[in-house]
């Protein structure tokens, strides 16, 4: 399949901002608006970025609606996500895709818990999407590796381009080998549950893309076996494993690692394997455009982002 190429998201282009998830911090939000301001955008808000009721940015209803007017919204040319947090899971079945599906692909930036709306919006109506920093994050001031290859990815169709890790932090190779297929994926445990509904897009072919945060190295475990149990590895042409931030002790002798965890549940699998991609809940990560293709390779290793 081939997914749809927002246009790029030039000055003077107009940005909403929402919060379909949970709510973010005034502070850092008014900083965030502020950059993308700085850089000639034209900027829309919801007004839940900043309040909601425990971990929501609103009741559902709200959230759901202001979601949809955003994404189709002609007035609009790209949206950005202000935080992740939780919330998605609770709507995004209830979007109306017959209705998105008429309206012109726009760049929609975000990622953890966004990647439930990626893959949604992936399954129902094609779309490329950007798996990048959010607005809060934007407010803390993002590292000069992120800033780049956040603008270079929605600022422009750079295609094809390789992803070259920041210095003394190296691709690794798993296991070798050369694949091409539409990179698709996110936060891990964000994946699972829309294995097996219309929310999850065709994996057959595909790159599959991994990361997570703050998962116990028991539940990190689990969620590649729900994987493995879903059949994934049995589809997938080929892996590319990000960071995996606070999932794994530092003492190696305290648990498994995730090395033990791949070899596991890729056992029988011939595909290629490249992990320590600079991608993820770190500091210094790439804009990802998941619905695009990609071809990796392991002699010499290195992953070339080709387009659509």
């Amino acid at each position: 399949m081939s997914y749809l190429l927002p246009e790029p998201l030039r000055p003077g282009a107009a940005i909403g901002v929402i919060a379909p998830a949970s709510a973010a911090k005034r502070k850092t939000t008014a900083a965030g608006l502020k950059y993308l301001g700085e850089r000639g955008y034209k900027i829309k808000t919801a007004p839940n970025l900043t309040r909601g009721k425990f971990f929501l940015a609103g009741s559902d209803s709200t959230r759901l609606k202001y979601l949809e007017e955003f994404l189709c919204d002609p007035e609009v040319d790209g949206i950005f996500c202000v935080r992740g947090g939780y919330g998605l899971l609770r709507i995004v079945d209830q979007l109306n895709y017959t209705r998105l599906a008429k309206v012109q692909p726009k760049v929609l930036v975000g990622y953890s818990d966004f990647t439930v709306l990626q893959l949604a919006i992936a399954a129902r109506v094609g779309w490329i999407t950007y798996s990048g920093p959010m607005v809060s994050e934007m407010g803390q001031k993002l590292s000069p590796f992120t800033e780049e290859w956040l603008w270079r990815m929605v600022g422009a169709n750079p295609y094809p381009v390789e992803l070259v890790n920041p210095e003394n932090h190296s691709l690794q190779i798993f296991r070798a080998g050369t694949a091409e297929g539409v990179l698709i994926g996110g936060c891990l445990s964000l994946i699972t549950p829309l294995l097996g509904t219309r929310l999850m897009p065709d994996l057959r072919g595909a790159i599959l893309v991994i990361e997570d945060i703050d998962e116990k190295t028991y539940h990190l475990d689990k969620q590649l076996q729900i994987l493995r149990l879903h059949g994934v590895f049995d589809q997938i042409a080929g892996l590319i494993v990000g960071q995996f931030t606070n999932c794994l002790p530092e003492n190696p002798q305290r648990s498994f690692g995730l090395e033990d965890y791949l070899n596991n549940v890729l056992k029988g699998c011939n595909f290629p394997v490249i992990t320590n991609l600079a991608y993820g809940h770190v500091k210094e990560r790439f804009t990802l455009p998941l619905g695009a293709r990609v071809r990796i390779t392991t002699d010499p290793v290195s992953i070339t982002l080709l387009g659509n």
